[in-house]
């Protein structure tokens, strides 16, 4: 490949792609109104684990792996899959009278926190530890969607509880010490 600089370039202008979906889904619920808000929201966060996927995988092929990169990578993850799940979480209407899952609720950007800390600061070549905040996040943004269609059909507490425990999950797989295999930048390797 040649060393052009705009081509090295492209894993970083897809990473604040990353960084404006999540962006997006938050201003979107905050702004309200949007029909179909947790499907809009859910779709805003699965594009942006597309994009972070090629991110990462275009940056190990073209040898653009960057300090900078991967800086700017955690907090796009933060954002993306880390923050805006968690707010659509609490936008839906069945969790403001709950306190327990507000607070449940703000353990998973805290492990999200340090789950990329710890990437940032090792080095895992060829796998991840602990559940990547990417999967995390799309995880509970398609839980958020299921929410809608099954929660009026069983107990108030009973979604309470499936919450709590769906999201403490959650958060303990990311700050597990489980392996999970890297993609290779050649899907031939």
């Amino acid at each position: 490949m040649p060393d052009y600089w705009f081509i090295k370039r492209i894993p970083n202008l897809l990473t604040v792609l990353n960084m404006l979906l999540g962006l997006s889904a938050i201003i979107l619920m905050i702004r309200g109104g949007i029909p179909y808000m947790e499907i809009t929201i859910a779709s805003l966060i699965a594009v942006g684990g597309i994009v972070d996927f090629f991110d990462g995988y275009l940056a190990r092929k073209w040898n653009a792996v960057t300090d900078m990169g991967k800086q700017l990578d955690s907090f796009a993850d933060l954002i993306t899959f880390g923050v805006a799940p968690v707010c659509l979480l609490y936008f839906l209407a069945a969790y403001e009278q709950s306190l327990l899952i507000v607070l449940v609720a703000i353990t998973y950007p805290l492990a999200g926190i340090y789950r990329l800390a710890r990437y940032n600061l090792n080095d895992f070549k060829d796998h991840f530890m602990g559940l990547p905040i990417t999967i995390a996040g799309i995880l509970l943004a398609a839980y958020c969607v299921g929410h809608t269609f099954w929660s009026p059909h069983i107990p108030h507490a009973l979604c309470i509880f499936i919450t709590v425990v769906f999201v403490l999950s959650l958060s303990a797989a990311m700050v597990s010490r489980f392996r999970v295999k890297r993609v290779p930048a050649s899907f031939a390797d």
